[in-house]
């Protein structure tokens, strides 16, 4: 906490009493607009990942409904060693 008011101590030195209200409004409005990236970057994400599971689910889906092959020689020593 006394770092937080220094820093605003600091800047009010700085930049004088009647700048601080307009810095801090561009602060505000930089952090609204950084937060609806953030969410748009979000919300797109989360689409993919959706596709990609959908994908994924009808992929296994159809392996299911496939019929089975029979396995050759070799699938059937790896059965026997199991």
């Amino acid at each position: 906490m006394p770092d937080i008011l220094f820093i605003i101590l600091l800047a009010l030195v700085v930049f004088g009493p009647k700048r601080l209200p307009q810095i801090a409004a561009q602060v505000g409005k930089y952090m609204r607009q950084f937060q609806s990236i953030k969410r748009e970057l979000l919300d797109q994400v989360n689409v993919e990942v959706l596709q990609l599971e959908k994908e994924k689910q009808s992929v296994v889906a159809q392996n299911a409904m496939s019929p089975a092959t029979e396995p050759g020689p070799g699938q059937q020593a790896e059965v026997a060693r199991s």
